[in-house]
């Protein structure tokens, strides 16, 4: 468990099965910017107004200096590349992003509660046969493995965000992360905020909570 008194630290623990929520350290329950969190659901909401068919994109710079070159879903999920998502983004009609978040219980991707948030993803991990949805969830496990959340350090379904800071003094931005662990019938769901760190330090404190 991580201590209490790390104020500048916040997280929910669920029951990924039952929805149940485990543990609460989380002082703001306001709604909140989730960052790179709302994604997954920015390529999902593609997928459905493109044949579930995904492109691949050149990028050429990102929140990476040198780009992360030619990349397809699965290694943006994991690279939480900004350019593969704002391209996806910028090809939606409108209303389209806005009704998948309901989908999920969200009121939108730009602007979500924390409890909000971590339910879409329990959501999105039980939608795994759905079509565009597995490529999805392949992305949130390499990410795991080998992107922005591999210091998880477990087989587990990760996502990585940097946000907006909401703590006074402000910093540059706040680590998101979201775990869902294991990475086959996730048991246990983690949604965790880290102060002034990016989200691959969050991803650190959230292995603690994989218990």
């Amino acid at each position: 468990m991580i201590p209490a008194a790390l104020v500048l630290l916040s997280f929910l623990r669920m029951d990924a099965q039952s929805g149940r929520v485990l543990e609460r350290q989380w002082q703001d329950d306001s709604p909140m910017h989730p960052g790179s969190l709302a994604k997954p659901f920015i390529a999902l909401a593609y997928a459905q107004s493109h044949q579930f068919r995904f492109p691949e994109i050149r990028c050429a710079r990102c929140w990476l200096p040198r780009g992360h070159g030619t990349i397809g879903p699965r290694e943006a999920i994991a690279q939480s590349c900004n350019t593969y998502f704002d391209t996806l983004r910028a090809a939606l009609g409108p209303g389209e992003l806005d009704a998948v978040a309901r989908r999920f219980g969200l009121r939108g991707v730009d602007e979500a509660r924390p409890e909000e948030l971590l339910r879409a993803y329990i959501e999105l991990s039980r939608r795994a046969a759905e079509p565009g949805v597995n490529v999805i969830l392949e992305g949130m496990r390499l990410a795991a493995r080998s992107g922005t959340a591999k210091r998880v350090g477990h087989d587990a379904l990760a996502k990585t965000g940097t946000a907006p800071c909401m703590h006074v003094p402000k910093a540059a931005g706040d680590g998101f992360v979201v775990v869902l662990y294991p990475a086959v019938q996730p048991r246990v769901a983690v949604l965790l905020r880290l102060h002034g760190r990016p989200g691959s330090y969050a991803a650190a404190e959230a292995s603690r909570l994989l218990q």
